[in-house]
């Protein structure tokens, strides 16, 4: 007889037999004290013929045929245990524990949770805890499972059933986030917290709340699939697979082994495996071309472009704090080194990390070896039998096994040969291994690593179409890790590539994306070089710079750069422009860098620059990525010296100079003008030497160098202005202007201003006249002259908004914020401040990170936060003191002087104001006439 109790008691009875029958089926099989009987039916207020009241329903439990039993101390239900549906309930939890499969811990607890019918009883509460813990383990699974909307019903009715159960609304919030309910599921979380607040009168745990920081950052979105295709014909491996798959979070694993072992294969089999336990995504990074890996899994965790530090150790850190509370699986693919994956490896419990490397592991602590060998012969037949897909295998098991010895047992060799004779129908599988046979010198190398994987590339290689053979070649010899559709489309017929893919001699990685193996695409060039003409090699690199170069020219922007385009058109038609520009360069901008590289490694020079050029107004200036400008112009800038044109040497010697100028790198800055003007004057370039003019005009203002930096910017105005080059006449006065505001010159500052105002107005240069303005502003703040101040300034902002360009938005707004700073309005100003030092931080920009600090620390001070500002003074200083910028530097010591006097540390004002004076009398500028009014000016305000 089945005993039911999770729910009205089955069989059916009256109300205390039945609450009888359910403690006993509690302790099924376990004798029930007569006294503890008592009290769990009567409480500690029992009848006093409880015993003899016992004994009777005792009769009726009997009667009903129900095997209880007396023993000495009490009774006993004696049944199996599986014959209680709390015991198979339990049984079903503990069996769904000891499982790692996702789907086995779905079932079982899902077949656990069907028991339930009601609230049980007795032991309500003890049971109920049981049941909500089963509930959790059961959304885990279905979690796991990515059955985030198909568990939203049911999991809203339990939450609805366990209002105060945080983890269950927080499972709630998680399958709604991955279910593209956001905000759904930001809105669970203040209905808890109104909840515990209200009912309990706390707030929600730790936990709960780093998930709604997770979902409100939008981590907790569907989850990531970045893993190439799995391969369907996967064979062997076995007890590899075992050992991974049996890991749990945390674990490294380093598969090692030779070329076209399989180690990419085993890694992305496995990963694909143990999608469902690693919910949060599955990352995968080729790591062949090692640079820009941090890049890419920070892109991949969708960091922005502009939030991604500038150094390896920031990248780093903000990579381990991304996956901190997120379970992932992560593919390292074909590492070179440890190295490499160092500052790549997760710091915390969550995530399973797969690195493949043909070199033995070695200095990397606590992690997992996992060396591959070439494949048993068994498994080497079985392989080729599966990717043929046909009975020829089993109809010549023994020609099977030749193929499979010739080729080593090396699985890439066996793939290939597979593929081949896939591709032929109508061939025997001895036919192949008499070819085979004939090329017994180099089928031996097959067991060499590289020497054999190029010997059974050959193979495969001379069974394909001439046409597919020219496109392997010419694919081969381009040398980019992976061929999207811009460059495609233009060079390559559609059906030549698929017919590559399907010899496994590219792989499809994306939407109308291709990508060539390592050594394949090793394979591929040195057969374009051996039987190509050199002519014909370098025209298919040629065009697909072309084809890249049209690209990026359409998408290239007017910046406010001291160094424009200065290259002449290649005439090309802009090709379609990408629906979302910033995710395509975000996508593409290591394989456009590396065009670059390999154009000027082939002496395409010319084009090399023009891409190079192009890149810097489309993206890298833009987004101020400083560390692919550098690498595509250093590489240009080496192709351009050996072919000898010192124009576009200086050209690109000036691109240089106005890199290490944006990343606040002066003196390097400085050195790269000084080249490019020397040889812009040899050659007799006017406007190329004004441009190199107008560079070192504003480093030197800068450094505060300002008698070089007029006598520069005067030059390149004049020159400029005899050019007709309105932009750049304008570049220079806005320089001049802004000169003659740090040297006091107050009225021909406006004068140069407004000139360089109405000159960036006739160019249609929207930031140059935005940052006119601003300059205008701030000699009207230097002048007491507030309203002036503001009108101009609020007036730059606007026009700055309209560009979309968030860095010079974060100046404008840094100096209206002060204008009203000045005007006592702060409630107005903070706002303002705190967005412009978070949009420079986010890209990196330390002078303005530097400059906001300094006043926010003004801020604070007309707060009356004392500490506050000397925190955020003392923060800028020491950014001021790196950058090496006398000026900044004295500025602030003045306003950390204020800070002191207003503390009444008169020594450590003094000590400030001393220093502070001394390098502005060095300078000249005009604080060098004010320093007798400061300790007059805070001794009032402290007053």
């Amino acid at each position: 007889m089945e005993v039911r109790i999770l729910g009205p008691v089955e069989p059916a009875l009256p109300p205390k037999p039945a609450q009888i029958l359910a403690v006993l089926a509690v302790e099924c099989g376990r004798v029930v004290p007569v006294e503890r009987m008592i009290d769990l039916i009567w409480g500690e207020d029992p009848p006093p013929q409880a015993r003899k009241s016992l004994q009777v329903h005792i009769s009726c439990l009997r009667r009903s045929g129900l095997p209880v039993e007396h023993r000495a101390s009490g009774y006993v239900l004696a049944a199996d245990p599986l014959r209680v549906d709390l015991h198979v309930f339990r049984a079903l939890v503990a069996e769904a524990g000891e499982s790692g499969d996702p789907a086995v811990r779905s079932d079982r607890l899902g077949q656990a949770l069907k028991l339930w019918r009601g609230a049980p009883p007795v032991h309500g509460q003890t049971l109920d805890v049981q049941r909500l813990a089963a509930i959790e383990g059961w959304v885990d699974a279905e979690l796991a499972l990515g059955r985030h909307a198909e568990v939203l019903d049911p999991l809203s009715s339990f939450v609805v059933e366990y209002p105060l159960a945080e983890r269950l609304r927080g499972q709630l919030m998680t399958a709604l986030a991955r279910s593209g309910r956001r905000a759904d599921a930001m809105r669970v979380f203040r209905d808890t917290r109104r909840t515990l607040v209200d009912e309990l009168g706390v707030e929600p745990g730790a936990d709960l709340q780093e998930l709604y920081r997770v979902v409100l950052d939008g981590a907790g979105d569907a989850r990531r699939n970045y893993l190439p295709r799995d391969a369907g014909d996967f064979t062997g491996r076995a007890q590899e697979l075992q050992r991974v798959l049996g890991s749990e979070g945390g674990a490294v694993w380093w598969i090692e082994g030779p070329a076209g072992v399989g180690k990419s294969a085993l890694a992305v089999h496995a990963a694909h495996l143990l999608a469902d336990r690693y919910p949060d995504g599955q990352l995968f990074v080729d790591l062949h071309s090692p640079s820009g890996a941090l890049d890419a899994l920070l892109r991949a965790m969708d960091v922005p472009s502009e939030r991604i530090p500038e150094s390896h150790e920031e990248r780093a850190a903000l990579w381990r704090a991304q996956i901190s509370a997120r379970r992932l699986v992560i593919v390292l693919d074909g590492v070179t080194s440890v190295s490499q994956v160092r500052s790549l490896l997760p710091g915390s419990p969550g995530c399973l990390t797969l690195i493949t490397s043909r070199s033995r592991l070695c200095g990397l602590e606590g992690v997992r070896r996992l060396p591959l060998d070439v494949l048993p012969s068994a498994e080497a037949v079985t392989l080729l039998a599966r990717i043929l897909g046909d009975d020829r295998v089993s109809a010549e098991p023994d020609a099977a096994a030749e193929v499979a010895r010739l080729c080593g047992y090396l699985p890439l060799a066996v793939r290939i040969t597979g593929a081949r004779l896939a591709g032929r129908a109508h061939w025997p599988v001895s036919k192949l291994a008499r070819r085979l046979a004939d090329e017994r010198s180099r089928l031996d190398e097959l067991v060499a690593d590289d020497l054999a994987v190029r010997s059974s590339l050959e193979l495969t290689y001379g069974a394909l179409d001439e046409q597919s053979r020219h496109a392997y070649r010419m694919v081969g010899f381009l040398g980019l890790p992976e061929l999207p559709s811009h460059l495609w489309v233009p060079l390559l017929d559609e059906d030549v590539l698929d017919r590559l893919v399907d010899a496994r001699l590219l792989d499809v990685t994306g939407s109308a994306r291709y990508r060539m193996h390592e050594l394949v695409r090793l394979h591929a060039r040195e057969l374009a070089e051996r039987e190509d003409a050199a002519p014909d090699r370098l025209d298919f690199v040629r065009r697909a710079v072309l084809a890249s170069l049209s690209t990026v020219d359409g998408l290239t922007e007017q910046l406010f750069l001291t160094v424009p385009r200065m290259q002449d058109p290649v005439g090309l038609v802009p090709t379609a422009p990408p629906a979302d520009r910033d995710a395509w360069f975000a996508r593409e901008e290591q394989l456009l860098t590396r065009t670059v590289e390999r154009a000027a490694e082939l002496g395409l020079a010319e084009l090399a620059s023009q891409l190079a050029e192009a890149l810097v107004f489309a993206w890298f200036g833009l987004r101020n990525r400083y560390e692919a400008w550098e690498r595509t112009h250093t590489a240009a800038l080496d192709a351009v010296r050996r072919t000898g044109d010192l124009r576009l040497e200086a050209v690109l010697r000036c691109s240089l100079g106005q890199m290490h100028y944006k990343r606040d790198n002066l003196v390097q800055a400085q050195e790269w003008f000084d080249a490019a003007q020397t040889l812009f004057v040899a050659l007799g370039d006017r406007r190329g030497e004004a441009v190199a003019l107008n560079g070192t005009g504003m480093v030197g203002r800068d450094l505060g160098r300002y008698d070089r930096a007029l006598d520069a910017l005067c030059r390149a105005r004049d020159l400029l202005t005899s050019l007709a080059d309105t932009e750049g006449a304008a570049h220079a006065l806005y320089g001049i202007g802004s000169v003659q505001r740090e040297l006091g010159m107050d009225t021909h500052s406006v004068e140069s201003l407004l000139l360089a105002e109405d000159a960036y107005r006739r160019s249609r240069s929207r930031r140059g006249e935005a940052l006119a303005a601003r300059g205008i502003g701030l000699v009207h703040r230097a002048r007491g002259e507030l309203d002036d101040a503001a009108s101009h300034c609020e007036r730059a902002h606007e026009m700055v908004a309209g560009t979309g360009d968030q860095l010079l938005a974060c100046y404008t707004a840094q100096a209206w914020a002060k204008v009203l700073l000045r005007q006592g309005s702060l409630d107005r100003a903070e706002p303002l401040l705190d967005v412009a030092l978070d949009g420079c931080r986010e890209v990196g920009d330390r002078f303005g990170v530097a400059l906001v600090r300094r006043t926010v620390g003004e801020f604070r001070l007309a707060a009356g936060d004392f500490a506050g500002a000397r925190v955020m003074l003392c923060a800028a200083l020491d950014e001021w003191t790196s950058l090496g910028l006398s000026l900044w530097r004295a500025r602030t010591l003045r306003d950390l002087g204020a800070v002191h006097a207003c503390r009444g540390d008169v020594a450590g004002a003094d000590r400030c104001w001393d220093e502070a004076a001394l390098l502005f009398a060095q300078l000249g500028t005009r604080e060098s006439g004010e320093v007798p009014q400061w300790a007059t000016r805070w001794s009032l305000a402290v007053t």
